[in-house]
Parts: structure tokens; sequence; C-alpha cells
């Protein structure tokens, strides 16, 4: 049991990573479009 909800806790850890790096990646990108122009 000890290990599912480590498990389940390594998950849940990891989707919230992946929802900043979704945001950074937004942000970089329309600084990198901007600074083109």
């Amino acid at each position: 049991h000890e290990l599912d909800e480590a498990e389940e806790r390594a998950d849940i850890a990891e989707s919230q990573v992946n929802k900043i790096r979704a945001k950074t990646r937004d942000v970089g990108g329309k600084q990198k479009l901007r600074e083109e122009e």
C-alpha cells in the first residue's frame, strides 16, 4: 500500500511540474517572438 501511495504522489507531482513547464514554455515562446519583431 505504501508503494502505491508513493507512486500516486509521484504522478501528481509530475503532472504539476508538467503544467508549470507548459506555462513557462508559453511565456518564453511569446517573449522570443516579441524580440524577433
